[in-house]
Formats: C-alpha cells, structure tokens, sequence
C-alpha cells in the first residue's frame, strides 16, 4: 500500500516508489553492462543511488515548480517546508561528497580511518527528507541485488556500506575549511577513482547535467549546523579518564605474583595525602557460620548428632529417619531392587610381594587344597546334572512356545540361559532354540501369505547363531557345526555355511530351498536387520576389584587411577559406565580410614540429591558416635558438612569451604574430589567456580563429562596444575616452611594411606552403549508422516571441505548400509564401489559373527571414500546429500501443536515409549502434559456406554446405603444376637461385594487410555510415593496425571515433586514426561525414546546431545530413538553437524574473589598453604592458559582490584582484610550489590532509616520503615526485570507490581559509587591497552578479514581529516569509526562495544550497579516488586497472578531474598558491638518476618 501511494518529502514533493523501483532496475541493467566484470557493493550502490535519486529529485523540482506557477498548492502544502528544499545543484554537491566518501571507504584502510577526527556538527534539519530519499533508495538496490543472481557483486563490504561520519567530515572540510583557503590535494588514485565514479553516476542518469566531478563544491549553502550541548551532560561524558597513582600496598602475595609488573606502574610516595588518608577500620574476623546465627563450633556438632539418635529432640530425630528413609527408596529406583547392601569394612592389611615361600606353596597343593578341589568337582557335576533335569523339565514347553508365540517363547528360553550356570546346558538349550526358531520359519515359508517375508524368525535364528558360535566355540562338535551350516544354507547365507562346516550334506543341495532363502547376502542381512545384536569387543576375565560385571579395558583403567591415587578427565557417553569409577573412588576411601573425605562435586541441587540416594544404598560403615557415612551441603539446606566421609555439594558451596580460613584443616581431610558434568567449565554462568576448585584442590580429582570437544587442552591446563601443586609440596618439604604439614604427612603414612600422586590421565571412550537414529516428524492429511532421518543428510560440501565429517556423526549398521546403496545409486562406477559392497568387504567376507568395531570400521572406509569424492567430483558428493535428506512436509505450529496427544499416542503403538518430551518453555511443559491427559480422557469417555456415567453415580449411591445398613445390623445383632439379623448381615456383605464388582467395572481405566505399567508399580507403592508431596500446591494436579503415567519436569517446580516424577519414571510406572533442561544435565532418567517437541535459542549442539542421550536404556533398549517434531529442518541440520564447543575459561576474578583470596591469606593458621592456593587461583587460569598477553592483563586486573579495595577501605597498606570485608565477602555472589550495601552503611542510610516506633521497651519498626528496607534491599539483591510494557497493567493491580524507586539518598550514593568505579575501571582499561593483539584487533572475529592494509598515503586530505589527534588507545579500531575515544570509556554503556577485545575484558567483571535498564527501543524496563509484594501480602499465588512469575520461580526468589536478609543480619550483628543497634534490629525484625512468612506460604 505504500508503495501505490508513495511518501511526501517537501510539502508537495511526492515520491513515488514504484517509478523509483522501475528507475534502479534500468540503473542497474546499465551497470551492469557498463562494469560485465563485477564490482563493488558500495560503488554499485552510490552509483545507482546517487543517480536514480537526482534524476527523480529533479522532476519533484520541476513538478513543484509547476504546481507553484499555476497556483495549484494545497493546504498540507506548507510554504516554509518548499522553502528548505535544497536546490538540484545543492543535491548534487551531496551526492558528489558521499561518492568521494565511498572512495575513500574502498581505498583507506582501517588503520587510517580510525584515526579520523572527531566532527560535531550535525545534518541540518531541511536536509532530513532528502536523506531520507537516499536511504530509500538504497533499500530498493539491496533488495533487487538479492533477487539478481547473473552480475558477480562482492557483498563482501556490506557492513561498512556507508559512514557518515566520514561522509560529514568530508562536508566539513569543503564547508568550512577549504573556504578558508585550506586546500589540500586528494590524490592521484582517489582523484581518477572519484573522477570514473561520478561519470559512471552521470551515465546512468541518462545524460541529466549534474554536474562535473570537479570542483566538488558549487554551492555555499551549509549542509552542517553546530550541535547544541545540553546543559546537562550524559553521565560518564565529563570524566576525565587518566592513568592514576596508584597507593602502594605491601603483600607477599602481591610480589609473588604480580611483582614483574609493578616497575610499569605509577605508584603514590608514602606521604602523599591519598596514602596517608586510609581509613582504619576493625580488623575483620569471621566468627559465624554463613547463612547461620549459630556459632561454627555449634554447626558442627548438631550435625554430629543428626547421624543417631542422639539428636535434641524428637522430632529431629523423626526427621532425619524420614529424610534418610526416602533417600534409601530414591536410591533404590537409582540402583535396582537386585543389587545388595555394600557393607564396608576395614581394609585388611596387605600382605607383601610375593616371596620365594609363597610360591614353593603355590607349586605344592596341601591335602587340605587337595581335598576342596575334588569337593568342588562333585559339587559341580549335581550342579549339571541338575540343570539338565530342569532344561528336561522346560524344554518341550518352550520348544511349543516359539513355534506359537515366537517372542514369547524367546522371552522364556532367555530367562532360563540367564539363571543357568553351567555352559554345557546353556549350549543344548540354544541348540533346542535355534531347531525350534528354524522350524517356525520353514512353517512360515510355506504359507501362502508369506510372499513379503518377515524376518523376525531369521533375526532370532541369527541371534542363536552367533551366540552359540562365540560363546561357545570350545564345547562345539561336528554334528553342530552341520546343523549351524544346514541353517544358514537354508536361508540363503552359502558362503557362510561353507566357511562353518565345509561337508555340509549333499542331500541339502539337491532340494530347492530357494523358498526359504531372505534373499539377500549374509553381511547386508546382518548390519540392515542385527545392528542392535553385534557383539562387540568385550573382556571375559573378571577384575577381582569388580562383582558385579566384566569391566571394559577403559574401566580397568580408571579403577587403576584410583588405586594409584591418580586424576584422570573421563570423557565417555551417557550410560557407559563412568560413573562406576566414582563410586569405587568412595569404597576405596571408606576402606582406608575414618578421616578421609571425598567431595562429589555435582552442578545442581537435583543431582546432588541423585547422588546422596545412590551413595545411601551403596554403602553402610560403623563409624565412631557422631560420625556419618554421607552429607550434603548446598545454599539452602545441608547435614554432616563436617563429620561425613562422602560429602555431595554444588560448586558454589565447595568454594565456600576451599576458601574459608577456618575450614582447612578440614580442607587438608580431604582425599579424592569427584567432578560431575565438568564441561560446565565451559558454561557463562559460573564456570570460573569450576576453574576455582580445580586450581584450588590438592588432592586428585575425577572430572567426568560426555560432551567435551577438546579434553586434550582441559588435560594438559589440569596437568600444569599438578604441577604446580608437586614443585608447592617439594618446595614446602625442602624449606620445612610448613612443620604442620609435614607432620600431617607422616601421620597419613603411618596410618598407611598412600601419597597422592600428580599425574593426570586423559581416559577417552566414544562407543555408544546403544544407537542412535534420528527421525524427522511431519502432518500429511491429517496423519503423521516420520520420516528416518540419515545422518550425513545433514552435511553439506563446504562444511566438509572446510570443518570434515563431525567425530561424533555415528552411524548405525543400518545407517551405513543406507549410505552404500545411496553411494551406489548417485555414482555406480565410483572405483571403490565393488571393494565396499558389503559381502565383499574384507572384515565381513565369510564371516559368521560380524562384530560391532568390523561395522565401525565399514562406517569409517565409507566415510573415508566420501571425503575422497568431494576431490574428485563435489557434484556428486552434492547429489548424494540431498538424496539422504528426508522427505518432509510442512504444516502449521498451530495444527502440530494440536495434533501432539495424537503424536504420544503413535509413539505408543511404535513401542517407543518410555519417551522424554523435551521442551525450554515451562508453560508448555506443563500445558502439553496436561492436553497429553485431557485426551486420554476423552478417549476413556468416548469408550464408555452413553449412560456409564449415571450408572456409575447411582452404584456409588447403593453402596453407602448397603454400608449404612450393614453398619444398622452390626449394632442390632450386638444387643439382639438374632439368627436372622446374622443372615441379613451375611447377604449384606454379599451384596456389598457384588457392587464394588460392578462398580470397579465402571472406574476401571483400560490398558488404552493410560501410559502406565500396571506390573511394574503397585497402588500401595503409588500411594507412599507421592504421600511426599501431599502437601505441595500441584499435588491433586501431578498425582491425577501419574496415576495415567503422565509426567512433567522442570527447575522451577518444588524438588520433591521431581523427586517423584523421576522415581516413577525410572520404575517403569510414568511412561510421559514433559520437560526442559533440567533433565539434560545428569539426571538417570533413561528412556527408550526423546521427542524434541519445538525449536528454541537455548537448542544448541551441547543441550542436543546431552537431551539427546538419555534415549536408549542400556539392557533394555536395543536401540535409541530421537524425534525431532516441531523443529525446522535447517535448525535439524545445525544441530546434527555442528561440533560441540570447545572449552574455553571465562574471566576467572573478580573483586569479590580477590577479598576473599586476600581473607583467606590473612586468616588461615597455614599461611603457606593459603598463599599457595590463592596463588593458584591467579595464576593458573583456563583463560590465561598458553596466553600471556591474558596472564598479564589479570595481573594488573588484580592491582587495579587491589587498589579499589584499599581506598574504600576493605585493605589496608599489609592487604589485611577490615572494616566490612567479611559481609562483603559473605554476599559475593550478589556483586557489585554487596559493595553498594557497604556503602549505604557508610554513609549511615541505615540508621537514619531506621527508627523505632517506640523508645520504651523492646524495639519495633514501623511498616513504612520495612517496607522501605525491603525497596532498597530489592534493588540490590532482587532485581528481576519486567518489560516495558507493564506499565500499562501497574494501575490494574491493587499489589506492588513494579518496584519502587530508590530512595533519592539511596540513589545518590549508588551513583557515587559507580563514578569512582568508572575511573577505577578506565584507569585499568588504559593501562592494558598496550596488550591488545593490534594484529587481530584490525580482523573481523568471525570471518578473520584483514583491514590492515596500508591503503593510500599520498592524499594530504586524507591526512588532514585524520590526523589521529584523540586518545584513541583502549578503543577497538572498528569503534573508532563511530567518533569512539578513550574518554567514552567512562560511560559503562558503550565499554563492550567500543573495547579492544583480545583483551578479554567484560563490563560484567566490574562492580557497577545500573539503577536503569533500556530495551532496544528505548523503554524503560522496570524493576519487579514481588519482593515487596510478597512481604506486603506474604502471598506466593500473588506473585504468580500480579508480577508475572511462575510458581517455581516466585518460591526460589523469595528463598534467596530470605537467605541475603538472614546473611545481612549475621554479619552485622558479628561487626556491631551494640546489641541494641537499631539498624542490627532493623535487619532481625525483617528476616524474622521473610521467614516466618515463606515458611508458611511453602507449607500451605
């Protein structure tokens, strides 16, 4: 519609845009014949622009210009804006200056250009509408460049397709300065580049008189006017920024590792008055526990008698047996019912090498020895021969069973060869199975309606096959191996029978047995139809250190890092079997002793609780009173911190203690560190925590992971590490700096605990326990369309010419099959075709038993083979990707979203289910379950009678009225005793019995309208499971939706209903379950499916593949599922070939953590120890590993730091910790907040605040006063953002929606502090500019394009427009296009994008609290009040239904908001010496009040 009606420019000047599209592709065309070579996209767009906007502009003139002669103008047009038009030569000297600014963009190089000076002035206003015009017109050029694909255009340019800075710097020069006689030659190149430019813009205007090239200015009208300043400035625009003095603080630790720098530094004298104006504040020590009133000493033993029964009081002790009860149920549904209780007990001592005695004993048997042997050889033969009675006894049956129900039959022979002990019977009884499997085929053949054979019975056939002839090959004889090659002659495999028994009988080949055969080569039957069967290369000697299975050789090798006290980075699948070593590494340390300790170390609250179940139902040990086998630590609950050997904590919580001065000598306990899902290194939320702990610990480590892109790097970091922790210990040794330590030694050695090794393995396993196919999902007519999606449908040429084949693209047998035979249909003469058909293949021809690594192998040649094509012939390689990409159908979201109950109900008649829907939306978590249940439903309603309902309703009547009469007649026969009431009551009951009959006829759910496993879960089961959450809000929700086998997961949901959800799961009763990301990372919830229900931003490669591997349960799955239903093709592909990221650190301090390194330095009793922690923290960084540029920007990160600290008082001139150094450091997580607190109790805010109600008597605090406390504690701790547009619903809402504003006091030292930070951080910023790499920093990111070209020196005018006069050196070059300077960093706003970034520095990493934050348009976007709200009202559903949050959410703000009040009124009342303090009672009366609420709301 506007492109019909056009756009007015000056009053009557009407643009029409479509003569302007007609008008740019004849422009266009002319280029194009004009420049058959190609071009720039900047020249083609200045010159087609430029013309096209002349020409047009010039018959608006002329048009106007009528339109005024006949006196025709309306009423819209205004004199005044025909009178700022400019004229057609003031247009052309426009255009003229923006060609000579294009010039310049393709011929300066970006080392000159970001010296350009810095103009001020600004468009004049009368000129908006022409730009305008330009801007048009160059919308309309990209667009029909895109749509032209025959003119080869370089798009290389298109980011920088036009500067107006430049272009304003150019008019200012001929505006101003070249009319003061300020001439200044441009240059040969640019002269003749200029000149061909403008003549090609006069070209294409069809021979319309613009103007020559030269002079470039014909007019004096000014095109720029002096910017107006505001008369209140921007904050941050008159800082000055400057490299300070610095004051010069004394440190072993500063020495030690930044003392190679401080020569660079400028340092104050000692009497200057900065220095000598250091305040001096208490000496801070930490006396409290964190988030706890109670004394250290206290916390400790209350968790030693939470182990027994010793506990205080009743209830404690009935607690602690519910808490330990449920962790043993939670641990079962973990484990399994089979596996036994460990008992563990001491280790015994052991005995040494092998002597010459022991082995002169071992060579002559005892009589004793003698005597056992020939006991164990009868026992063994009844054993046989008692088998052989109970196979005797089964066989016929079973026998009976395959031939009429062949899975059933199966099913039973393979619990019978399970529970069989003895291989001779196991081998008669595959023998049995193998003839009857046989003989059902043959029957099968014969049916006439066997045309489209079903080789189910061969699968099986085949199965027995290969396990008789690998398993047992010794008790094989002759008459085997010729009923093994009768088979497999008769199903077509000859060349296999010949290579089993060569003297097959004559007689066989004589018959026609071609009716029986699968008409297909044994190799190809075997990799299409058994891929989930191939045995693969496994170990038959048992590890006398395993019980329970045969470990793999990589197994063997962790439990050998344990037992030599080793580190070892595990990168295995899901399921694999890695976490087994974690758990000997606990077994191997509970033997040894009573003091040692290991720390697993799991990322989230969910898994921590998975491993404290597990680790219950492991193990038991007698320990001494007061001592306990496991405890947890986490923010908001823990039990046996300090009195446990296995402690299971997040990292955050681990840090706390590694770096607390009064926990190392617990610290120093500690034997062995197990990290789950360590690829969180990687993360952006708290990955430096994980870098912390790594660095920090000296004992050895487990770090286990399945998605870790580059474990060599994380190896050889962790590696340094150890290294740096053996010269520590050698070096403390030598000096005997650390007696203590030395003594701890010995006494471990002479409790016989082995020295800790410093060797660090990489043990690596990629082979999936089970497959994984991939299967893409659409809607055709109504119904469902899956398609099987192959994995290299999802490459493309370039990205294998350029990144290869992704090592973690497997393929199934099956897979590889299907991509010989699209190999063989796109290129059928290919040279290698013959070699890799797969009976031809030489780790296939003739071979019985293919194994598993043989498919692996045939996988990587053919791979191989198509790599070699992308050389010969990429076409073909192109053809052949796009004949493997599935065939798909497009419907709407809506009409998929509709259809997925039915999509659950398919997956079902697949026998897909258990399946995990995957989805990062919690609303649709929670909706999508809930229609999964409506439709069953409706389906259970649709089945029923008409009138089942009524029928029902009137049954339910006749029973209580049977009760109440039964209930008449046992009171009556207690007074009477009368015969006959006796058989009323007998007929009652009868009749009672009769109606629940009928009455379960018509409640009973049919197998149809439910997902659950009735076997596998009983009612009473059911009941004690959820009677857990009985008294959570969603408990008549969730349980309706279990009882069907239904399911939701997600983090915002309370953690005993996902407790619940995941136990149900695991023990086969909920076959469904919605969920997000919470159970990607390390939940055991194995599924035989995973269903990714729609497409998000956070559907990355990492999230993929960790959602993505809990399809295919190991033992009972043969082979995982994955669907992809509403997700866009384009999207599968990304996710199918893009690598994993690879790990990279995150910026590892922060001021918060150099306190804290600083505290811990202070205050710990080894100082030797403490230092060369904090030392290992600052100089062992992932970040700054093989970087030194990185290594020495931390290093004056920590000065700078250092600095900040001191002058606010935190440090003084020794870094000894003071004033309020430990609430800082207690509330670290919550900086720059924590800072801003402290500054607020500086400036005595509080106190004038707070002011009791009363003087007499206990104090209280007015609901103005705690509602005030709340606003501003709020907008430290609680800051969650709404959207702009909830201002419109604020007076709607009787709650507090929107947080109130600061106070203006508040507000005002908020923004004091965050000028002294801006300095601060600007002074760092200039002092490391030196060490950016300048070479990468003139190179696009991504790309890597070079700007660094030396571009054009002989122009004086160039020179003269940038001379590089500004302080330009923190500045990133591409920034300085836009007028950026050093003095800009002073506004925090722009520090990201104008910063230099190999320096690696984030405006994250500074203490700088934003009072305000603004979307991209502009809005304002407030702060959330649900913490106000919430003490208002002290209602959760207030939240959810007023400020916008979920419940989950609104119960994990409210906690946390709770725990920092709690934090705050500690560490006061440590600090204040007046019990009485009104700011100290402030803070008790509202923490006594957050807690006294949440614990009510969360109860209700």
């Amino acid at each position: 519609m506007l492109q019909k009606r056009g756009i007015f420019l000056y009053g009557r000047m009407k643009l029409n845009l479509e003569d302007m599209q007609k008008e740019i592709h004849q422009a266009l065309s002319l280029l194009q014949n004009l420049w058959p070579e190609g071009a720039d996209v900047r020249g083609v767009v200045c010159s087609v622009s430029c013309s096209v906007t002349l020409k047009l502009y010039e018959k608006m003139l002329c048009h106007g210009q009528a339109c005024e002669n006949l006196n025709t103008c309306t009423e819209n047009c205004k004199t005044q804006d025909w009178e700022g038009a400019p004229t057609l030569n003031e247009a052309g000297d426009l255009c003229r200056m923006l060609c000579l600014s294009v010039i310049f963009l393709q011929h300066l190089s970006l080392f000159q250009r970001a010296k350009s000076r810095i103009v001020t002035h600004t468009w004049d206003r009368t000129l908006s509408p022409f730009l305008r015009m330009l801007k048009r017109c160059e919308f309309f050029i990209l667009k029909q460049l895109k749509i032209n694909n025959n003119w080869k255009v370089n798009f290389t340019s298109l980011p920088d397709l036009t500067d107006k800075i430049l272009w304003k710097n150019i008019i200012y020069y001929y505006e101003v300065e070249y009319c003061k006689e300020l001439n200044l030659e441009l240059g040969n190149t640019l002269t003749q580049e200029y000149e061909k430019l403008w003549n090609s813009v006069l070209t294409l205007s069809g021979g319309c008189d613009f103007g020559e090239p030269v002079p470039l200015r014909r007019t004096s009208r000014p095109f720029l006017r002096q910017k107006e300043i505001p008369k209140k400035k921007k904050r941050g625009s008159s800082q000055e920024i400057h490299i300070s003095g610095l004051i010069p603080l004394k440190s072993e630790l500063i020495q030690d590792y930044a003392g190679d720098i401080l020569a660079e530094l400028p340092f104050l004298s000692s009497d200057d008055p900065a220095v000598k104006s250091l305040s001096k504040k208490t000496e801070c020590d930490e006396h409290k526990h964190w988030h706890s009133s109670r004394p250290l000493s206290d916390d400790f033993e209350g968790a030693r008698c939470n182990n027994g029964a010793n506990c205080k009081d009743a209830k404690g002790r009935r607690d602690v047996q519910k808490l330990h009860h449920f962790y043993y149920d939670f641990g079962k549904s973990l484990i399994g019912r089979n596996k036994p209780l460990r008992v563990v007990r001491e280790k015994p001592l052991k005995l040494p090498a092998r002597s010459s005695m022991q082995k002169k004993r071992k060579c002559q048997k005892s009589n004793t020895e003698k005597l056992i042997e020939e006991n164990q050889k009868r026992q063994l033969a009844k054993l046989e021969k008692r088998e052989e009675e109970r196979w005797n006894n089964l066989s016929l049956s079973i026998e009976k069973e395959i031939k009429g129900n062949l899975n059933s039959g199966v099913g039973r022979l393979e619990d019978f060869l399970q529970t069989c002990p003895v291989k001779s019977v196991k081998l008669i009884a595959e023998m049995v199975g193998l003839e009857a499997c046989f003989k059902s085929w043959m029957e099968y053949c014969l049916k006439p309606e066997a045309e489209s054979k079903d080789v189910n019975i061969v699968i099986q056939m085949m199965k027995r096959i290969h396990v008789i002839h690998d398993k047992y090959s010794e008790l094989l004889q002759n008459s085997h191996r010729q009923k093994l090659a009768k088979y497999l002659k008769y199903v077509g495999f000859d060349n296999l029978a010949h290579s089993l028994c060569p003297q097959v009988k004559e007689s066989i080949t004589e018959k026609d047995i071609s009716k029986y055969s699968v008409c297909m080569g044994a190799a190809r039957f075997q990799l299409t139809h058994m891929g989930p069967y191939l045995f693969r290369e496994e170990r038959s000697d048992p590890d006398p250190r395993v019980h329970h299975f045969i470990p793999d050789t990589w197994q063997r090798e962790l439990l050998d890092v344990v037992d030599n006290n080793e580190s070892a980075v595990i990168v295995a699948p899901t399921s694999s079997g890695k976490t087994y070593a974690s758990y000997y590494c606990m077994e191997k340390v509970l033997r040894e002793s009573d003091e040692g300790v290991v720390v697993y170390v799991a990322p989230t609250k969910a898994l921590v609780n998975q491993v404290v179940g597990t680790v219950c139902n492991l193990f038991n040990k007698a320990l001494p009173k007061g001592l306990a086998v496991c405890g947890v630590f986490t923010r908001d609950y823990s039990h046996d911190t300090f009195n446990c050997q296995i402690l299971v904590t997040v990292p955050q919580c681990f840090e706390i203690l590694l770096l607390s001065p009064h926990s190392q000598k617990w610290v120093k306990r500690i034997r062995y560190v197990i990290f789950d899902e360590v690829h969180c290194l990687g993360g952006e939320i708290g990955a430096e925590v994980w870098e912390h702990l790594l660095v920090m610990i000296r004992c050895p480590f487990l770090a286990l992971s399945a998605t870790i892109s580059n474990p060599e790097d994380l190896t050889e970091w962790l590696v340094l590490i150890k290294r740096y922790w053996q010269d520590v210990e050698s070096t403390m040794e030598d000096s005997g700096a650390s007696q203590n330590a030395t003594k701890h030694l010995k006494k471990q050695q002479s409790k016989r605990i082995e020295k800790p090794s410093y060797r660090v393995r990489l043990v690596r396993y990629q082979e999936r326990y089970n497959d994984l196919e991939k299967y893409v999902c659409s809607i055709k007519d109504n119904d469902f369309v899956i398609e099987h999606y192959h994995p290299c449908g999802a490459l493309t040429v370039n990205h294998v010419k350029k990144y290869g084949i992704p090592l973690d693209l497997g393929l199934s047998p099956r897979e590889s099959i299907l991509l010989y035979d699209a190999m063989v249909h796109v290129w059928p003469e290919g040279s290698r075709m013959q070699e890799l058909e797969p009976e031809e293949f030489s780790y296939f021809k003739n071979k019985v038993v293919i194994l598993r690594a043989d498919a692996r192998k045939y996988e990587e040649e053919l791979k191989k083979e198509m790599i070699r094509w992308i050389q010969l012939d990429p076409d073909k390689v192109d053809q052949l990707l796009k004949y493997l990409k599935p065939q798909t159908f497009d419907s709407a979201e809506i009409e998929k979203r509709r259809m997925f109950p039915c999509f659950v109900e398919k997956l079902k008649e697949m026998n897909r289910l258990p399946a995990i829907f995957f989805s990062f939306n919690i609303h649709s978590v929670e909706y999508e379950a809930l229609k999964v249940f409506i439709n069953l439903i409706k389906k259970q309603n649709a089945d029923k009678y008409p009138n089942s309902e009524r029928r029902r309703k009137n049954l339910e009547k006749k029973l209580q009225k049977a009760r109440k009469s039964q209930k008449r007649d046992f009171a009556a026969v207690l007074n009477s005793g009368s015969n006959a009431i006796n058989q009323r009551i007998i007929l009652r009951t009868a009749e009672i019995s009769e109606i629940k009959k009928n009455l379960k006829k018509h409640t009973e759910v049919s197998p149809d309208c439910t997902y659950t496993d009735r076997a596998s879960v009983d009612d009473q089961t059911f009941r004690k499971i959820v009677h857990r959450i009985r008294r959570t809000r969603r408990y008549h929700i969730l349980c309706r939706l279990l009882r069907r086998g239904i399911g939701y997961h997600h983090g915002s949901m309370e953690y005993k209903e996902r407790q619940v959800v995941e136990m149900l799961f695991r023990m086969g009763h909920v076959k469904v379950v919605t969920a997000t990301s919470s159970l990607a990372l390390g939940i055991n919830m194995p599924c035989k499916s995973v269903v990714f229900m729609e497409d998000s931003v956070y559907l990355d490669a990492l999230n993929f593949r960790q959602m993505s591997g809990r399809a295919g349960r190991r033992g009972e799955d043969l082979i995982g599922s994955v669907f992809f239903y509403d997700v866009p093709l384009p999207k599968i592909e990304r996710l199918l070939k893009s690598n994993v990221p690879k790990l990279k650190g995150q910026f590892p301090l922060s001021i918060s953590l150099i306190l804290r390194l600083t505290l811990l330095v202070a205050k710990a009793d080894d100082k030797e120890d403490a230092k060369a922690k904090a030392l290992s923290v600052l100089q062992h960084s992932l970040m700054s590993f093989k970087q030194p540029r990185i290594k020495c920007m931390l290093k004056f990160y920590f000065i700078y730091s250092l600095q900040f600290l001191a002058t606010e008082g935190y440090l003084d001139e020794e870094c000894i910790p003071r004033g309020h150094s430990g609430l800082v450091s207690h509330l670290h997580y919550h900086e720059p907040a924590n800072f801003v607190l402290v500054s607020f109790l500086e400036k005595c805010l509080f106190h004038k605040l707070c002011t009791p109600m009363n003087i007499d008597g206990p104090k209280k605090f007015s609901e103005d006063v705690m509602e005030t406390l709340v606003v501003v504690l709020a907008h430290l701790f609680g800051r969650r953002y709404l959207p702009p547009c909830v201002e419109k619903y604020k007076k709607c809402s009787h709650s507090a929606v929107i947080l109130d504003d600061l106070p203006e006091d508040f507000a005002a030292v908020v923004e004091e502090h965050n000028n002294r930070i801006q300095r601060n951080f600007g002074s760092f910023l200039l002092t490391v500019s030196k060490l950016a790499d300048m070479r990468k920093e003139y190179q696009l990111p991504l790309s890597g394009i070079n700007f660094s070209d030396k571009g054009c020196e002989d122009s004086t005018l160039v020179s003269h427009l940038m001379p590089g006069l500004e302080s330009r050196t923190a500045v990133s070059p591409f920034a300085c296009l836009s007028g950026t300077t050093d003095q800009d960093l002073s506004d925090i706003t722009v520090v990201n994008d104008a910063m230099l970034r190999t320096l690696s520095v984030n405006v994250k990493d500074i203490p700088l609290l934003q009072l305000k934050k603004y979307d991209k348009t502009g809005r304002k976007c407030p702060l959330n009040g649900y913490a106000l709200n919430f003490y208002k009202h002290g209602s959760l559903s207030a939240l959810t239904s007023d400020n916008w949050l979920n419940m989950g959410d609104a119960l994990n703000s409210i906690r946390d908001f709770t725990l920092v009040i709690q934090a705050i009124r500690v560490s006061l009342s440590e600090l204040c010496d007046d019990e009485d303090d009104n700011v100290v009672l402030a803070f008790k009366q509202l923490s006594e009040a957050f807690r006294t609420k949440f614990w009510k709301e969360k109860r209700c």
